[in-house]
């Protein structure tokens, strides 16, 4: 499968790494690739690379609207991505602080550790949070889930 991937969700004010942000994507996308999936990273051109099998940074949103149509399916964090995509592509979203149940898609395979880790307060600023490696799901999860559309 040709799986198009937007890491990182935006870069804080004040210099802290955002909650959003997923910490295992360079494992997540060596053992897709040993699957046999073909990645594709998406982005910014400052932003940290994840061992993909090719990036795109700096896209037009038109631009990534038009690759996600020749990918079998997304995966990000919760960004502007399963926004965008939400009727163009399938997608597993990757959750940690903010809540599905608010700001998902039900044709998402939304991916949260534990409601124990959401913010209190949906609404408030992000540069607030601190970033909790724990509140991630594993790798495993994201392939099971991968696997899930393989069928």
């Amino acid at each position: 499968m040709r799986i198009l991937i937007s890491p990182w969700s935006r870069k804080l004010i004040n210099g802290k790494e955002n909650a959003k942000n997923y910490p295992y994507w360079a494992e997540l996308s060596e053992k897709l690739q040993e699957l046999g999936h073909y990645i594709i990273q998406i982005g910014l051109y400052n932003e940290k690379l994840i061992g993909a099998n090719e990036c795109k940074f700096d896209l037009s949103l038109i631009e990534i609207k038009e690759l996600s149509k020749k990918c079998d399916l997304f995966i990000s964090v919760d960004n502007f991505i399963p926004h965008l995509l939400t009727n163009f592509c399938n997608g597993i979203v990757l959750w940690s602080v903010s809540d599905p149940q608010i700001f998902g898609y039900v044709q998402n395979i939304n991916l949260l550790k534990d409601r124990n880790y959401l913010k209190q307060n949906q609404f408030t600023i992000w540069e607030e949070e601190e970033f909790n490696k724990d509140s991630h799901v594993n790798v495993y999860e994201v392939l099971k889930a991968v696997n899930s559309f393989s069928k």
